[in-house]
């Protein structure tokens, strides 16, 4: 009995998705051809036998875990995602300006005009982008997609670079010196027994796959010294800035410290304020109302 209940369960969920792709289909009306970052989308969600009002864009927000409604009632969301919903000539669009990986999907139309809500099958959009070309020692100290600008070597000893970047396809690399003809096709570059004349500027390029438009090359300068290297080298810009940014921090601080010193004691004299000159020496007579009244009157102060 288990078995038929369960075989009629999955034969409904299975109607009812063949239902939700007859009834709504969401598709990419523009661009036609790649979609590279950076450029404008619009998405169109195409209702069968479904009046449109009822229909809306939902988009699959990962930090929630759950659906999100696209509309143009929440100004917060639409601002964030560059998000514009249209309904004009029987038309529902979405419009999604200046594309990046956080608006990639999954989308879906959904409508609540029959009894339950019924939705289209996902579409993420296929963005294509290159971007965060970096180049760092392999064996060093600094993590990847963290590039140098320098490279120091000891003559006669190996130095070996790779090449990194963010693509949306694994992207083509290659090398080259400038002043040289040579180009190394790899994302890694291994030079053995450095020479002086190994020296100098080296471009790592690197190239979608399928959009040769897409394309970023960085360039680094590799330095062959006689002598060793300490691992705390400093070029002569880190040794000035090793110095003087500490310098500075300090005198800032002895400033600032000086100056609330100052403020506190210059507060504690203006609440210790001396008595009036002019209180100070006035005299005390015996007959003074201040003092104990006494029926003897004496003409002769007692501070003078």
């Amino acid at each position: 009995m288990a078995q038929v209940f369960w075989a009629l369960l999955g034969a409904a969920l299975n109607l009812q998705a063949v239902l939700a792709a007859e009834t709504l289909e969401v598709m990419v009306k523009e661009p036609v051809g790649p979609i590279m970052e950076g450029s404008d989308v619009t998405l169109q969600c195409l209702p069968k036998d479904l009046n449109i009002s009822s229909c809306k864009f939902q988009m699959y927000h990962k930090w929630i875990n759950s659906w999100m409604n696209i509309d143009t009632t929440n100004t917060l969301r639409c601002w964030f995602y560059n998000f514009n919903v249209s309904r004009a000539n029987g038309e529902l669009l979405l419009q999604v300006k200046n594309i990046y990986k956080r608006h990639m999907g999954p989308y879906r139309c959904v409508s609540d005009q029959m009894e339950r809500e019924v939705a289209s099958d996902n579409i993420t959009i296929p963005l294509q982008y290159l971007n965060y070309v970096s180049i760092t020692e392999v064996g060093g100290q600094l993590s990847p997609f963290r590039s140098q600008r320098v490279f120091r070597v000891m003559r006669g000893k190996s130095l070996e670079l790779q090449c990194l970047a963010r693509s949306s396809q694994t992207p083509l690399f290659q090398w080259q010196q400038l002043g040289s003809d040579w180009i190394y096709p790899n994302s890694s570059l291994r030079i053995e027994e450095v020479t002086a004349e190994d020296g100098g500027t080296y471009t790592c390029k690197a190239t979608h796959p399928s959009i040769p438009s897409l394309s970023q090359c960085r360039s680094v300068q590799i330095e062959v010294v006689e002598e060793p290297l300490s691992s705390l080298q400093l070029s002569q810009m880190n040794l000035v800035l090793a110095i003087i940014l500490p310098a500075g921090i300090l005198l800032l601080t002895a400033v600032g410290v000086t100056t609330c010193v100052y403020r506190a004691r210059k507060d504690n004299w203006k609440r210790m304020k001396p008595l009036d000159d002019e209180v100070v020496k006035t005299p005390i007579w015996k007959g003074s109302s201040s003092l104990t009244p006494s029926t003897i009157s004496d003409s002769v102060p007692l501070v003078l």
